[in-house]
């Protein structure tokens, strides 16, 4: 199972904890994990807002605020894919509480069935103007239009 993990927080620190702790070998023989060599950093986002002082009209009393966010990104690939959901789960609640998490589960079998429909697209077939060659083409339409039904149905 392929996993992408969004880590974002206020903190690059707990973000560096998080990655460090993570790419421990141990955990990750225990885990049957193998992570991409590169982490990817999106650009930090900064927001920064105004309030104001004072309650009435005093547009020059104000105080800014500002806070950055931090972003990584890690490309995950395990045999335990339910074990390692629920240990970066509690990872999360127990450890690392200022760390948001977008998790992102690659399903093999979509890419495979978005493989197999391009391979058995009829517009890449020649019809022969014979019994055996339009028996044929009508079973790859057929086969064709049971990969778009049953995609549709199941993943979308």
């Amino acid at each position: 199972m392929f996993i992408n993990i969004h880590i974002y927080s206020k903190n690059y620190n707990s973000i560096k904890h998080f990655i460090k702790l993570f790419s421990n070998n141990v955990l990750l023989e225990k885990f049957k994990v193998t992570m991409s060599d590169s982490t990817y950093q999106n650009p930090t986002k900064k927001k920064i807002f105004t309030a104001l002082k004072s309650p009435h009209v005093n547009k020059t009393a104000q105080e800014h605020f500002e806070y950055s966010l931090y972003v990584k990104k890690i490309k995950l690939h395990s045999y335990k894919g339910f074990l390692l959901l629920v240990f970066i789960k509690n990872l999360k609640n127990n450890l690392f509480s200022d760390l948001k998490f977008k998790v992102e589960v690659v399903n093999q079998p979509l890419k495979f069935c978005q493989n197999l429909k391009n391979k058995v697209n009829p517009d890449n077939f020649i019809l022969i103007q014979n019994y055996q060659g339009l028996k044929s083409y009508m079973k790859i339409v057929n086969n064709y239009g049971r990969l778009i039904l049953r995609s549709k149905y199941l993943f979308g």
